[in-house]
């Protein structure tokens, strides 16, 4: 935190009215309680994420905030605050209530402050403290969730993903947050058999691992272009030819044309703390290039040399 400089950039363009309101209310509201309930909310209308939409829209995300008083302090009682979230955070994914949990670090300074190595090494920080394992750069990390009902008991593999309201303005837009830095954890495997065995819809409903595909791929076909084009895109067929047979019968209109294995993007949307994210350039550097292997296999690929279906989509049956 002594380390972090304001942003200059920041200081003659100021933030996007909604990010600006939301920041304004978490820094002013009483409590976690409050503060979750005004995240939700800005959640709800201003996450690109249809499925994290769904989950603020139905108070399924468990928060963390950590404040400036926590931040300033020593790491440990940190790190026992964000485990004790974390288990709360578990034992509601285990009854079906929750599939996703975000970790808050509530700041003005943070907020205005520059994007560059200073604020890499605090993210690093609290990912490490989360993780309660070291974490690198550019590094693919996940966390564990579980799912109990009806007999069985599932887990999934979650990807730890960094937003922070540096993105506000800047290309990366799709990952900005208000109020601070943040780690979101999601599971849309677990997501989707809580829609089936919880909620009891019977298999004639469409929330399934295909729903949970169709809405991912709409969502990436369907991104609003920021200040340097779109973040992410789908290949048509004439583009990259699928490998394999199309597992919607029939596919939907609109996505007739489109790839289901791979897509286009920006960035790679697994990696936990991206290093350009840290770069207080606000056009995206050509030199980045851009990533042509994002995967949707996980949702649909049942194949045996395909284990991120069953970790991340499907989910492992387990006795512990």
């Amino acid at each position: 935190m002594d380390d972090l400089v304001d942003d200059p950039w920041r200081v003659t363009h100021g933030f996007t009215p909604e990010v600006q309101r939301c920041s304004d209310k978490l820094f002013c509201a009483a409590s976690d309680e409050r503060r979750g309930d005004i995240l939700s909310e800005w959640l709800a209308q201003h996450q690109p994420c249809i499925f994290g939409k769904m989950a603020a829209r139905k108070g399924g995300v468990e928060f963390c905030f950590l404040t400036d008083d926590d931040l300033l302090g020593s790491d440990l009682p940190v790190q026992r605050k964000i485990l004790s979230c974390r288990r709360a955070w578990r034992e509601t994914a285990l009854r079906g209530e929750r599939s996703a949990f975000v970790i808050v670090a509530l700041s003005e300074r943070i907020t205005v402050a520059l994007p560059n190595l200073a604020a890499k090494r605090l993210a690093l920080k609290l990912a490490s403290l989360y993780l309660c394992a070291q974490v690198q750069p550019d590094e693919v990390k996940q966390d564990a969730l579980f799912l109990e009902a009806a007999g069985f008991r599932r887990r999934w593999r979650v990807g730890v993903n960094y937003f922070s309201s540096h993105g506000d303005g800047r290309w990366w837009k799709d990952h900005r947050i208000p109020g601070g830095m943040a780690f979101s954890m999601n599971s849309v495997g677990h997501m989707a058999l809580c829609q089936r065995a919880i909620k009891k819809y019977d298999d004639s409903d469409p929330r399934g691992l295909l729903w949970a595909l169709q809405v991912a791929m709409q969502l990436i076909d369907d991104t609003t272009p920021g200040i340097s084009g779109r973040n992410t895109r789908l290949f048509e067929l004439s583009e990259v030819a699928a490998t394999l047979r199309c597992p919607f019968s029939p596919p939907p209109r609109n996505l007739q044309t489109k790839n289901f294995c791979v897509y286009e993007g920006q960035y790679h949307t697994d990696v936990t703390v991206p290093s350009e994210y840290f770069d207080p350039c606000i056009e995206r550097p050509a030199s980045l290039g851009l990533r042509t292997d994002l995967d949707l296999t996980y949702l649909h690929n049942d194949a045996p040399d395909n284990p991120d279906y069953r970790e991340i989509g499907a989910g492992v049956d387990t006795e512990n």
